[in-house]
Formats: C-alpha cells, sequence, structure tokens
C-alpha cells in the first residue's frame, strides 16, 4: 500500500517537493521509479593510463598540499594525487570540507572524468573511496536516476535503498507454471534487483519481468 514519503527518514518537506517535481508523489511511485542508465564501477588504472574525455577511476595517494580558490564565485578545491606510475592534479567544486579529509599521505580511489584544462589532463569533481568501500562496488551496476535540480542521485539511492528495506513482500499474481513457461522472475526479487542489479544478467532477468507486467496490465 502507498505511503506518503514523508514516512521515510530524512524526507521533509522541501525534499518531498523536489520528488514531486519528477513525478514521484509516495512510496508505490518511489518503487517503480526505474533508474534511466547503469554506472559500472571499473577496476583502477594507474595515473598514467588515464585518458582525455574518459570516467576512470584511480587508486592512489594524496602527495600534496590542499589547496583552495575562489573563481566567479565558485570554490575550487584542489590537490595533486600519486601512485607508482606517476602524479596528477584533481580539483572539486565547493566541497570545502574536503580540506579536512585529504590528508598528505592519506590513500584513496578517485573516480572522476579526466578533462583538459589550460593544456593539462585533470580529474575534475571525482568521487572518493577508501580502497575496501571501493572494493565492495568494483564491478556492481549503480543506478542512475532521473534528476531535477536539487535532487541528487546519491538522495534518490538512500530513499530506494531505505524502501526496499522496509517493504513488505508483494502478492505474486501471476501462476508459477506460467512464470516457469516464460522465464519470468518473482515480482519482489525484479522490483529489488531492478534498483540494484549486481551485474547485467540480473539486469536482464528483472527487466525482463517487469516489461511483461507493463504489458499485461496495458492489454
Amino acid at each position: 500500500m502507498a505511503q506518503s514519503l514523508r514516512t521515510l527518514k530524512g524526507v521533509g518537506e522541501k525534499t518531498e517537493k523536489l520528488f514531486q517535481k519528477v513525478g514521484i508523489y509516495d512510496t508505490d511511485d518511489l518503487l517503480h521509479y526505474y533508474p534511466r542508465n547503469y554506472d559500472e564501477y571499473e577496476t583502477p588504472v594507474d595515473i598514467a593510463e588515464l585518458k582525455e574525455g574518459t570516467v576512470q577511476a584511480v587508486s592512489a595517494a594524496v602527495c600534496s598540499g590542499v589547496y583552495v580558490n575562489s573563481v566567479r564565485g565558485r570554490q575550487i578545491i584542489s590537490v595533486n594525487i600519486a601512485d607508482q606510475s606517476g602524479k596528477f592534479p584533481v580539483v572539486w567544486f565547493n566541497l570545502p570540507y574536503l580540506k579536512k579529509t585529504l590528508r598528505k599521505g592519506s590513500w584513496f580511489v578517485f573516480r572522476g572524468r579526466i578533462v583538459r584544462k589550460q593544456g593539462k589532463l585533470e580529474m575534475e569533481h571525482p568521487e572518493i573511496f577508501t580502497p575496501s568501500a571501493y572494493e565492495e562496488i568494483l564491478h556492481n551496476l549503480q543506478p542512475i536516476y532521473g534528476l531535477t535540480a536539487g535532487l541528487s542521485n546519491k538522495t534518490v539511492v538512500k530513499m530506494v535503498t531505505q524502501l526496499l528495506e522496509d517493504l513488505p513482500m508483494q502478492s505474486e499474481y501471476l501462476p508459477e507454471e506460467l512464470r516457469e513457461r516464460y522465464g519470468l522472475a518473482d515480482v519482489n526479487y525484479a522490483l529489488k534487483t531492478i534498483h540494484f542489479p549486481k551485474n547485467k544478467e540480473e539486469l536482464l532477468v528483472s527487466r525482463k519481468r517487469l516489461v511483461f507486467d507493463e504489458f499485461l496490465l496495458f492489454i
């Protein structure tokens, strides 16, 4: 049974209105707000292998102090990282708290887009993970949702995760014989896996079931 989004921890009036902008008015809408795409967290490469125009991950140590500059009202945080293959500049925008996180000598996995600025390559606004945290999501498919200004993908992921953890089992309306005949997954498995598939095979299985449901209900 659908409930107000306010029943989810962390959803207040402001966040509720942001969800409404993308057509999510209750928990049932959120459950069926499927990712528009998925991002696969790949094995980190050496700094020397980073290529312009790609999103890549690198496991490296902070090898400089943290520099903070203001340019046109934007606070730019920059630091140099290094591994056995070389050094590389990394920049973030309007994230001053990173100054406390990026201590010289600390080791992280940095994942972001490689761009060319003033003739030099740099990694722009990357995500930061501890090596162990990155290992947990390595090769998993991470959901990417449709968003609106002020609503981050991280927020949607957090709320969907919370919803799925507390979600009661759905009633399976398709007979087992029919599901076996057409190779269809259980509806509960499909609803959870469409948001957080461990691999492409799981994604295809869950998508097949949900597409079948949509066509059946449409007919």
